[in-house]
């Protein structure tokens, strides 16, 4: 049941969030991520250890998403102000989210990095086009070389994060 609830909860809060900036409610997507966190740190999460996880890729793919932003790949709407290359703080959500979902509906792919690389470099791309598609984001460069560089990176990132998590979380259960 809470493998259940865990990808429920983060694929409704995404969707708030990309869904929420096309209907003008930048922060609407944000609030329900952060609920969705807060009933997975009091419900699910077994290992504080999983925070550190959190918080650390909120920061590294708002770093990756902002550097897409400022090397004109993507454009953000719902940004923090009008022409800036932060990333705004429903991708930050998403990210925290995406990270909460590791060790509980996307467990199966611990110690399986070939498998999350497949996962980061298919579902990467089309979580932007989805993007794209409802106004979330625009695409700055021409949107193969946008989804190449996508791919690119969250090829690289989820292995990372499973990777980091193995170090932060699991090693902190034996």
């Amino acid at each position: 049941m809470n493998k259940l609830f865990n990808i429920i909860g983060f694929q409704a809060s995404w969707w708030g969030c990309v869904l929420g900036v096309q209907a003008g409610m930048t922060y609407l997507g944000p609030f329900l991520m952060f609920s969705f966190l807060a009933v997975h740190i009091i419900r699910i999460l077994d290992n504080y250890s999983e925070l550190k996880l959190i918080i650390l890729f909120g920061f590294i793919g708002t770093v990756i998403d902002t550097g897409m932003a400022y090397f004109g790949i993507l454009i953000y709407n719902g940004t923090y102000f009008p022409d800036t290359y932060i990333a705004p703080l429903w991708i930050t959500s998403m990210w925290c989210g995406f990270s909460a979902t590791v060790n509980h509906s996307l467990s199966w792919l611990h110690n399986r990095y070939v498998a999350s690389a497949a996962l980061g470099v298919i579902s990467g791309p089309l979580s932007y086009l989805a993007g794209v598609k409802f106004g979330a984001i625009e695409f700055d460069a021409a949107p193969i070389i946008a989804l190449i560089i996508i791919s690119i990176y969250y090829g690289i990132t989820i292995p990372l994060m499973y990777w980091v998590n193995e170090k932060l979380v699991v090693s902190s259960n034996l």
